[in-house]
């Protein structure tokens, strides 16, 4: 391990070393040249100081023009003395600023933009379609939710993802319950989740996507396909990546809501920024649940030691969920040393029952985990570090995180909450383990923009994870491992060059190498449910690359990308997590070769109406597929290297916009993985009896739809009132192979369709706020991973108070 990081640092420093020597050289070609062109640089906000993307910046009377980013920044070149510049972008009022440049290079004070009084369409649309704006030049296939609109509303982040195209979010049950995403038909740890570009692998069980509330979030990214080396991730599905709210202005946002099975959830983010560029942000939120929601099960009866044919309503009865997390950040913004430099600290806690195992038919009655959080933190960037176009992003973090598995009771229960006393110890396997887990990770993005046409990248993202025994005397029994400290340590550094020909034709080349070096236990036995157990180290050493190219032509775009992609196995795949997913150290990283088509149309008509399609295809073909699988006996999860496996799919989603007034859309999603390991694991040249079958318990049609209805100026000016409808369909999906189904077992999960509906009303331009929730009004049994059952009808208020 030690070698491969000297390897990794040495070919880092040399191309740090290069970009360096790269930006001395322009910064000396400048100064000699600066009686002729001068760079010039800021940032075009709204005047609520949020950063307006694409907006055109032209110097008057030149050739000179660029549009800003999806920070709002720009960069343009000019003559020195007195030069007009003009701002402007659909639905905003032109500006126009006329200043005396001196030569060299000039940062100016933010410029600020004005919606137009008479802007047909509304804010909403306004917004989406900037969203949309920000990534046009990208030639990634990547879309933009924007988190602000949903802010309001008592719904919570995992259903903001679930309205976009390609994505289902898996969830185990109610509040707190394990979630997973599937995006271009992969599961799970095959897409990477991200806050603000840093991975959230290691940040605890108090801090995590079934936690996190929708109003700590600005904007969030979905990579479907390739992945920008940005990112550092090793992914096959894609990736996404939350953009926490950093608002540079003073403000307050407060709500709280409360909810059927007793849930109640609360979220305070204050911030507040001083003119000397000091800022302090507070991010704190807390959820409870008691996730009593009703089931419709099979029961044991204790008398007969039968389980039931028929399922019978009852309820969950052991499924209380609680955290409490907070983060804090200070530091400063806008200064000459640094656009940001923040450093922070999250501390939080959880508790949760463990209902049931991955299975309904196995279920627990006082089973239980519980962690902590303490994870300091550090993000600094700075633009035009050195030279015009060189920009440096560091982000660090490490995490101690502390957890306790709670397995003693001498009792069996069934869903009705009746339970027998029995010899031994422990519902699932007995254990009051505990230990922690120590995460590091740490990531450096350099980016040069040599001039408007060509720009390079490099990201080192370095991780490491360490877990290790708090409690020596730890309760055994014969499956439990010799030994439970484990390591993994990864690494992956990525370098690309981005071609731009005058915003039409984009253009990325990249590669990436891998590192990865676990130490950890195998189960050696030859069997899953009778498990022997040895400790081995494991080592990967690969390289990636792709290109990605897209191209606009009229109100249309295009995109391609190909690539040779990387997974490797996560530390929980790896190590376990001491509760229900069992370690197997041996797991291989997974290769994959993807190939990416997409086409996208967006068309204001008719001056009040707006739409937007999109259309993609992909392809995947996997080696070393990672396949979660069940062990029956215990209800426990293990992951395994399955073979080759293919996967052929297409996304599409429409939007339309009237006015102020309405708008509807939907998304529709295909996705068919097929397993293409041709022969039986056991090398007899024997045919797989599953060749050629999907993959089980892996969703393949979906789609959604939604309409709202806004009614602007209701009961008193800069009041909205706003009513939306949201609908959720999952076709039929195998939970076990096809060709191996067992006689009076199930074996797919029947099809969804579920309806919410949402109505708020925001008072004082949106000081005051309130709405009202209603989910799965038509009360369907909705079933997920391994048929487990999802919560029925619920409904949910929300108040909020926002001031800026």
């Amino acid at each position: 391990m030690h070698t491969h990081w000297v390897k990794t640092c040495g070919r880092f420093y040399i191309i740090l070393l290069l970009l360096s020597i790269c930006a001395f050289n322009n910064l000396r070609a400048q100064n000699k040249s600066g009686s002729t062109g001068i760079l010039i640089s800021g940032y075009v906000l709204d005047r609520e100081h949020n950063a307006i993307a694409n907006a055109l910046v032209i110097i008057k009377g030149s050739r000179h023009s660029t549009t800003t980013d999806a920070k709002g920044f720009y960069t343009i070149k000019c003559k020195s003395g007195q030069q007009t510049l003009q701002i402007s972008l659909t639905g905003y009022k032109p500006t126009k600023k006329t200043i005396h440049f001196k030569n060299g290079y000039n940062e100016l004070a933010p410029i600020y933009l004005e919606a137009h009084d008479d802007t047909k369409i509304s804010e909403i649309i306004v917004e989406g379609k900037s969203a949309i704006k920000n990534v046009k030049e990208s030639p990634f296939n990547v879309a933009v939710l924007d988190a602000k609109k949903f802010h309001n509303s008592p719904v919570e982040l995992t259903d903001v993802l679930n309205c976009a195209s390609g994505i289902k979010v898996r969830q185990n049950g109610g509040l707190g319950s394990r979630s997973s995403i599937s995006l271009n038909g992969f599961s799970g740890r095959h897409v990477k989740i991200f806050i603000d570009g840093v991975p959230m692998d290691g940040m605890g069980s108090a801090f995590q996507l079934n936690n996190i509330p929708i109003n700590l979030a600005e904007r969030i990214e979905i990579y479907n396909g390739v992945v920008p080396i940005e990112l550092g991730a090793d992914a096959l599905g894609g990736a996404i990546n939350i953009i926490i709210n950093k608002n540079s202005k003073s403000f307050a946002d407060v709500s709280y809501s409360f909810g059927s099975f007793n849930t109640h959830k609360t979220n305070i983010n204050l911030g507040h920024t001083t003119k000397s560029g000091f800022i302090v942000l507070l991010n704190a939120f807390q959820n409870y649940s008691d996730n009593s929601y009703p089931v419709y099960t099979q029961v044991r009866d204790f008398e007969t030691s039968i389980i039931s044919k028929d399922s019978v309503w009852t309820k969950a009865f052991h499924n209380n969920y609680h955290n409490e997390t907070a983060v804090l950040k200070t530091g400063f913004v806008n200064k000459k040393w640094a656009d940001q430099f923040l450093v922070g600290i999250t501390i939080g806690k959880d508790y949760s029952d463990i209902q049931n195992a991955n299975i309904m038919k196995i279920v627990y009655g006082e089973k239980s985990r519980k962690g902590t959080t303490v994870m300091p933190s550090l993000v600094y960037t700075k633009r035009n570090v050195f030279t015009p176009g060189f920009d440096v992003m560091l982000t660090g973090n490490y995490n101690r995180n502390y957890n306790q598995n709670t397995d003693t009771a001498t009792r069996e229960y069934n869903w009705y909450g009746h339970f027998i006393q029995k010899k031994t110890i422990g519902e699932g396997v007995n254990s009051m383990a505990e230990f922690y887990n120590n995460n590091a990770n740490a990531s450096l993005n350099l980016i040069y923009k040599l001039n408007e046409q060509h720009s390079f990248a490099l990201n080192d993202n370095w991780s490491t994870y360490q877990r290790e025994n708090a409690d020596k005397n730890i309760i055994k029994d014969q499956f439990s491992l010799p030994k439970d400290n484990s390591s993994n340590y990864k690494n992956v550094v990525g370098v690309s060059y981005k071609y731009n020909y005058n915003k039409k034709w984009v253009s990325t080349i990249f590669g990436k190498h891998y590192i990865q070096s676990t130490t950890g236990m195998v189960n050696v036995g030859e069997s899953e449910s009778f498990p022997t157990y040895k400790e081995m180290t494991a080592k990967s050493d690969a390289f990636g690359y792709g290109i990605a190219s897209t191209f606009l032509l009229n109100d249309f775009q295009y995109k391609i990308s190909v690539e040779k992609a990387l997974r490797m196995p996560s530390a929980i795949e790896l190590m376990g997590d001491a509760v229900l997913e069992r370690a197997n150290a041996s797991l291989r990283p997974e290769v994959s070769e993807n190939v990416n088509l997409g086409i996208s149309y967006q068309k204001d008509f008719a001056k009040n109406h707006a739409v937007y399609f999109d259309a993609s295809g992909l392809y995947r073909n996997v080696t070393d597929f990672i396949q979660r699988q069940i062990v029956p006996r215990t209800g426990e999860a293990s992951s395994v290297n399955h073979g080759q496996v293919q996967n052929i799919g297409v996304n599409f989603e429409g939007r339309y916009y009237y006015k102020r007034f309405f708008s509807a859309g939907g998304t529709v999603t295909y996705q068919s993985l097929i397993n293409k390991e041709k022969y039986d694991k056991y090398g007899n040249a024997q045919l797989s009896q599953t060749y050629n079958d999907r993959m089980p318990n892996q969703p393949y049609f979906y789609a959604n739809g939604e309409a709202e209805i806004r009614i602007p100026d209701l009961g008193a000016k800069a009041n909205l009132f706003t009513v939306g409808y949201h609908l959720h369909y999952v076709h039929s999906f195998f939970l076990r192979w096809p060709s191996l189904g067992e006689s009076g077992e199930k074996t797919s999960i029947d099809k969804t369709l579920s309806h919410d509906i949402i109505a708020s009303y925001a008072m004082k331009s949106g000081r005051y706020n309130i709405s009202v929730e209603g989910r799965n009004i038509t009360d369907q049994r909705l079933y997920d991973n391994y048929s487990l059952q999802k919560p029925g009808r619920s409904f949910n208020v929300k108040l909020r108070y926002f001031i800026m």
